[in-house]
């Protein structure tokens, strides 16, 4: 390309136009460039563009002639001299395993036009499926390449390179793990073919622990068709334990005492197998308790299944009692997504009450067992397990299963006649929550958080609790009851420290409503106030200060919910 740019060119409008074939005209035309300009450079990053596009399309022999009329007008002479074709592509001495991975089919390579940057592309794939597949030094190119009246007839030729499987992981430091545990967790067990997808992925996984932290970045070393992967971490204390204990009078003037108050512990990496401990306690009111117990286990029985098994207790005055069990399995099929399966098995008892005994309509409780099985997805893209600063996170769950209304000796047996005593019961949970960023040091969080249950005949005991530090702050711990809800958070933090912030929030319900057989609720409480989280080397200090506003709480000082507590790591 022969260029001449006059000089002195001002600050007005250049433009150009094309000369040639009618064919060659109408195939530039549909490039759709720019042909006026503020510059002249502009000008000529056009042409260059419109090179590079014929060049992909197969003209690899394109000619212009460039003509400067006066010093803002340009003339370009085209000749495309033809498009380039290719003949034939042999796949050569590539293993069909690793061509039926690609992207190569021989049709798009017999009588097509011929694209490099197709073939670019095709072998940049081919080496990067052998390096995810045990080949981390496999090279490839065009060979016998011939190039005849305007057709290309090549072939490609392979060099795997030797077979190298993970050895051993090294790990520089001491820390609490077993090495089985963390190279299956890292997936690099020893003897399974080398993927330098899987290498670049240790950070990332690695960030999801909250009990370990890199030091240093991984690296490798080859020996004897090997790879070691060396490891420099440090221990995090993550296991978590406060509690308060109180005391208060019994309501039934029995001069006994009644034992209040909550418990929290959490404890990871159990004898350094990753497993997962979790216990929960608490009962602020008379007669009202909640009992959590969790346990995960990871890599089950050496696979890349993961399982969480939950037991929730929930008391409500001498109302009734709820027990839940929960199973999941899920399985990680690419490092940010996640899929799984569950089941929910849930008791609802009512007591025997002569509150129940002269009732003519039918309570809005009762009893009944619950069997649901369903599937839940989750994407995590957080950039950190503890104080996230960046990222987003998704999580679905959906279930399905039979419910079977139990009868109550307390409650006229000819009343339950009104009820269909087996029914099918169906829930949905949807959680997003997403950090951003905006400032030096400041980041934006925010979440959406939704569910619903659904049957004929709906129940108190069926219904989602929510309200507290938890959910919608501003309100006493699980004192609003939805069978449906919406509502967000918006949180902006001012980081002080790496893992301490000053915050704002507000939490909004965009719809919370229950609607049973003697009671309906509509309502669209929201939450406003401020907090600090200082996390120190013994643990974690937090105070919160709220405000919230519903159809039975008025907004004012008055009613102010200050939420304070300490969070003890070992």
């Amino acid at each position: 390309m022969l260029l001449l740019i006059p000089g002195g060119l001002g600050a007005q409008d250049f433009f150009m136009e094309f000369d040639g074939s009618v064919e060659d005209l109408q195939r530039i035309e549909g490039y759709h460039l720019k042909q006026r300009t503020e510059d002249s450079l502009s000008l000529i990053s056009q042409l260059d563009l419109l090179e590079k596009h014929l060049e992909r399309d197969g003209y690899l022999e394109t000619g212009f002639d460039l003509q400067w009329l006066d010093h803002r007008h340009l003339k370009v002479k085209v000749d495309l001299n033809g498009r380039y074709q290719w003949l034939t592509l042999d796949p050569g001495n590539i293993d069909p395993v690793l061509l039926r991975k690609s992207a190569y089919k021989q049709k798009l390579y017999t009588n097509q036009p011929f694209r490099y940057s197709e073939v670019q592309a095709l072998l940049e794939q081919l080496v990067n499926q052998s390096i995810n597949s045990g080949y981390p030094f496999a090279s490839v190119k065009l060979d016998s390449v011939r190039i005849r009246e305007q057709t290309v007839r090549a072939k490609i030729n392979y060099k795997p390179g030797p077979y190298i499987t993970f050895d051993s992981l090294v790990l520089n430091e001491p820390v609490k793990i077993k090495r089985k545990f963390l190279q299956a967790y890292l997936r690099i067990p020893v003897g399974t073919a080398f993927s330098e997808s899987m290498v670049e992925q240790i950070p990332l996984r690695i960030d999801k622990l909250p009990y370990l932290k890199l030091s240093e970045v991984p690296h490798l070393t080859f020996q004897n068709d090997q790879a070691s992967t060396h490891l420099t971490l440090e221990s995090v204390k993550s296991n978590q334990i406060n509690g308060i204990i109180g005391f208060l009078p019994n309501s039934k003037g029995d001069g006994e005492l009644l034992l209040t108050g909550q418990m929290n512990l959490l404890l990871h990496n159990i004898f350094g197998s990753g497993r997962r401990l979790n216990f929960f306690w608490e009962s602020f009111k008379p007669e009202s308790q909640q009992l959590n117990i969790g346990f995960y286990q990871p890599m089950l029985l050496k696979s890349p299944i993961d399982l969480d098994m939950q037991f929730n207790l929930f008391k409500e005055d001498s109302t009734f009692i709820n027990r839940v069990f929960q199973l999941t399995m899920e399985y990680a099929y690419s490092k940010h997504h996640f899929i799984g399966i569950n089941t929910n098995l849930k008791s609802s008892r009512l007591p025997t009450s002569d509150l129940f005994q002269d009732l003519t309509n039918f309570p809005d409780l009762a009893d009944f067992n619950l069997n649901q099985y369903g599937m839940n997805y989750r994407f995590d893209r957080l950039d950190n397990y503890q104080t996230p600063k960046s990222g987003i996170k998704f999580e679905l769950l959906a279930s399905a299963g039979a419910k079977r209304i139990r009868r109550n000796s307390a409650i006229n047996d000819s009343l339950y006649t009104q009820l269909d005593l087996e029914s099918n019961q169906y829930a949905w949970e949807l959680t997003i929550e997403g950090y951003l960023p905006v400032a030096k040091y400041w980041v934006l969080a925010g979440g959406l958080y939704a569910a619903g249950v659904y049957n004929d005949r709906l129940f108190f005991n069926d219904l989602y609790r929510l309200g507290g530090l938890n959910s919608i702050r501003g309100f006493t711990e699980n004192t609003l009851f939805a069978d449906n809800y919406a509502y967000s958070k918006l949180e902006p933090r001012f980081f002080f420290d790496t893992d301490s912030y000053l915050f704002a929030f507000y939490d909004q319900a965009w719809w919370l409503r229950y609607d049973l057989e003697n009671n309906q609720l509509k309502d669209t409480p929201w939450g406003a106030g401020a907090g600090i989280s200082l996390t120190t080397k013994a643990g974690i200090f937090s105070f919160v200060w709220a405000l919230g506003n519903s159809k039975s709480q008025e907004f004012g000082l008055g009613q102010s919910k200050i939420h304070f507590g300490y969070i003890s790591r070992f």
